[in-house]
């Protein structure tokens, strides 16, 4: 487990001007066409939620978001055997800003997620703890919005139809074709007409985005959208 010292004075996180009263902070994913359709890139103070495969895309984006996150410590609440320090860091991730728990007890992982969710000293934390009830999800968004966090969940796929209290619900999926492909999929997405899926074509050796490009909604997903939150 990394055990950083948390810094003393802490910058403020990159915010985007949404041109209207009351605009939240984001965190930009340094992506332009993909920052574009997600209204800035992933809201502080809230949840995301991140479904996907492993080995699909989840994970990276996950990671790409801390490696993004200007000057504060952050996050990282995995059950142990997933996370791969030095893959991390060509990513851009500073892991000596980065708290890492690791602990495959799901309720243990709960438990110290729910704490960390709390701490203002920490902009963004990602986790990958499985059967995420209603009530857990609840919880952990109201402590995104008194912590000012980007809390990011990855979730399976299979827990798509549960209902949910998050800002954002991306899908991140493989796609077919040369080279490493990658489609990042808006379910759901407060406050704004729902954006179109967009294919990263990333470096095999630094997973680095080299293109981009915005594809037409997906029909599969159609009614994915809504949910409890």
């Amino acid at each position: 487990m990394f055990r950083p010292e948390l810094p003393g004075k802490l910058a403020a996180l990159r915010a985007v001007d949404l041109h209207r009263p009351g605009a939240r902070a984001y965190v930009a994913l340094g992506v332009p066409v993909l920052d574009e359709q997600l209204g800035g890139g992933l809201p502080c103070g809230a949840v995301t939620e991140i479904f996907g495969e492993a080995g699909q895309g989840a994970w990276w984006l996950g990671l790409r978001t801390l490696a993004q996150v200007p000057a504060k410590a952050c996050a990282l609440v995995e059950p142990g055997g997933t996370f791969f320090p030095p893959g991390a860091a060509s990513l851009g991730v500073d892991l000596g800003r980065l708290m890492v728990v690791r602990e495959s007890n799901r309720k243990h992982a709960l438990w110290a997620l729910g704490r960390i969710a709390r701490e203002k000293s920490i902009a963004a934390t990602l986790a990958a703890v499985p059967k995420l009830t209603d009530t857990d999800l609840r919880r952990l968004q109201l402590a995104a919005e008194d912590s000012g966090q980007t809390l990011m969940l990855l979730r399976s796929p299979s827990e798509l139809s549960r209902a949910s209290w998050g800002a954002l619900r991306l899908m991140v999926c493989g796609e077919p074709g040369p080279g490493r492909r990658v489609v990042v999929e808006v379910l759901r997405m407060r406050g704004a007409a729902m954006p179109r899926p967009i294919l990263l074509e990333l470096d095999d050796d630094s997973m680095a985005v080299r293109t981009s490009a915005v594809l037409p909604h997906r029909a599969d997903h159609t009614g994915l959208a809504q949910t409890a939150g």
